[in-house]
């Protein structure tokens, strides 16, 4: 993938067509790639055509679901021209290779490898696509913005988010950001077209969403930087409770927040502060105990380590059985056969 190293950089072991498994359209009919584009980014009101009368039209698009999220790898072949209308998304644009230029209200945002789009829902605009440029882009609803906002705030908000329309990719405050989308994308192509495991789709969807409110400007941001007040014990302690009598559940901070009645900034301050760690990484070590109990209980001609692991979420093998060891002295495969 040249061209993206300096923002972009996923697994080595990806090719360089990212998300190959997950084919979409490979199209030079215009007609037939405007209905594909609306069918995988729904409610999106799309007109395309070739920016220079006479040049042929090519679309080369793979797309895969998360939760929520939609996230894209797309291709035009020649320079082309997109009209979109008003949608309930937001989304971000990341040029691997070339670029685009965005007009959208009053704003012109040019993409490049080192500058990502962050357009919000709403509004019309219109794209002009490079031809050759490979793009990755990433929908997001606005719901499932608000929902986290809330609960990072701990009440409701009355305006929608409304993002700086330039991110930076090489500025340290969308390392974050750019972090959770590598995960997604590692991932699926380590899943190779299937499914992702639920408890993973919820963990990636939450870090995206978490990460792009924490690392682009947006008329929150300046509420989200003020100090977080800290919980009570009490709330900890419920919050505690959950994570081990519902750890099978896709818990993410923002959800475990509203169960015990405060924000997630307030939660996670005080939660480390009386266990030495964030409750996602409590979460992690009740499950890896679940998987160490099942393991000593389990019969090694019935069942395997990774279909165990999986159940719990735990979908990379490799990376289980470093955290398996570090936790219980040993590989899962010599518990499992005790």
């Amino acid at each position: 993938m040249r061209g993206q190293e300096a923002a972009l950089a996923v697994h080595p072991g990806v090719t360089d067509e990212l998300l190959a498994a997950y084919p979409v359209a490979r199209t030079d009919d215009i007609a037939l790639a405007t209905d594909v584009l609306q069918r995988v980014l729904p409610r999106l009101p799309l007109q395309l055509r070739v920016a220079t009368p006479g040049d042929d039209f090519e679309l080369h698009m793979n797309a895969v679901g998360i939760g929520e999220l939609t996230t894209g790898y797309l291709r035009f072949g020649s320079d082309t021209q997109i009209l979109s209308g008003a949608t309930p998304y937001y989304h971000v644009t990341l040029p691997l290779t070339g670029g685009a230029i965005w007009r959208v209200q009053r704003h012109v945002v040019r993409s490049t490898p080192s500058v990502a789009a962050v357009l919000g829902p709403g509004a019309a605009g219109e794209l002009l696509w490079s031809g050759g440029s490979c793009q990755v882009a990433v929908l997001l609803p606005q719901a499932s913005l608000d929902r986290e906002l809330e609960r990072h705030l701990d009440r409701r908000i009355t305006e929608p988010v409304t993002f700086a329309p330039e991110m930076n990719l090489t500025a340290p405050t969308a390392r974050g950001w750019l972090d959770a989308l590598r995960l997604v994308l590692n991932e699926a192509e380590r899943r190779e077209g299937r499914s992702p495991h639920p408890l993973t789709t919820r963990t990636l969807e939450n870090l995206l969403v978490d990460n792009l409110l924490l690392a682009q400007r947006h008329n929150y941001t300046a509420e989200l930087d003020k100090p977080a007040p800290i919980a009570s014990p009490r709330a900890v302690r419920e919050a505690t409770a959950l994570l081990e009598e519902r750890p099978e559940h896709p818990w993410t901070v923002g959800e475990l927040a509203q169960a015990v009645h405060v924000s997630v900034r307030a939660l996670q301050s005080a939660f480390t502060r009386a266990t030495g760690i964030s409750p996602m990484r409590h979460l992690r070590q009740v499950r890896l105990n679940r998987i160490h109990a099942e393991l000593l209980d389990a019969d090694p001609r019935a069942t395997t380590v990774t279909e165990i692991a999986a159940r719990w979420g735990f979908t990379h093998h490799g990376h289980f059985a470093s955290l398996y060891r570090a936790r219980f002295g040993e590989p899962p495969a010599q518990t499992l056969r005790r």
